[in-house]
């Protein structure tokens, strides 16, 4: 009840998607019926929106979606408003399908909507201190979190590992290694390094830095993370008088 209190939007986008991500094993009629395809340049715009409830990386793709949808998701909700939480993973869903077309026009998957996502906890990590002795408040972003949100740095960092192997073995490789000594990071430095402002900053600036690198490589999964700290970023903001 606690997680359905807490991350309601995580929960109820995990079971819409997860109904056909896994349907279509059982039935593959269900991805080739909605995953995206040059049909949508033909007028079959409703694709931008059904692919991405489905998954085009076979079993692991679809887990591995699955399981970060939680993960990311539910971080983010703790931190951003649902507004935004919405706006970050709906908007930059469809902007990066849109992209897609031109890039990658068969596919499916909700990776790219969980970019928008991470890219909203990078302006997290970087904007706000993340003191271990902290009280969250449901700010657009909180001025400072409790100790049991203060694993968005290992959030952030698995996500960028995650879709680094979507590039190259060799990336995949990179970023596990990174992933882990942030992880180690963490663990090791308990709460108090868990609170660690200098780790966060590491962490979003690594993550926009691989976003910058995937758009240039013409990989759908940079231009919605980039997205995603824009739209955080404008929205949350400190505003002048």
């Amino acid at each position: 009840m606690t997680a359905l209190r807490r991350t309601p939007l995580t929960l109820a986008v995990f079971v819409v998607t997860a109904v056909p991500s896994l349907l279509q094993f059982a039935f593959p009629a269900v991805l080739t019926s909605l995953q995206r395809t040059a049909a949508i340049r033909d007028g079959e715009v409703w694709r931008l929106v059904t692919s991405l409830l489905v998954q085009d990386g076979g079993w692991f793709g679809a887990i591995s979606n699955l399981f970060f949808l939680l993960l990311v998701g539910s971080l983010a909700e703790l931190v951003l408003r649902r507004w935004l939480w919405a706006l970050c993973y709906l908007g930059c869903g469809l902007a990066a399908e849109g992209i897609a077309v031109a890039w990658q026009p068969t596919g499916g998957g909700n990776s790219i909507a969980i970019c928008g996502l991470a890219g909203a906890l990078t302006i997290a990590l970087l904007a706000r201190p993340l003191r271990p002795s902290a009280a969250w408040r449901p700010d657009a972003i909180s001025e400072e979190l409790r100790p049991r949100h203060l694993w968005l740095p290992a959030g952030v960092a698995w996500w960028s590992v995650a879709i680094l192997g979507t590039e190259s073995e060799v990336a995949l490789y990179i970023g596990v290694a990174a992933g882990a000594a942030v992880q180690i990071a963490l663990v090791a430095g308990g709460e108090q390094g868990r609170g660690n402002r200098a780790l966060g900053r590491i962490v979003a600036t690594g993550a926009l830095l691989v976003a910058v690198a995937l758009t240039a490589l013409r990989n759908i999964h940079g231009p919605p993370l980039l997205l995603g700290a824009a739209l955080a970023y404008a929205a949350t903001r400190p505003r002048r008088a």
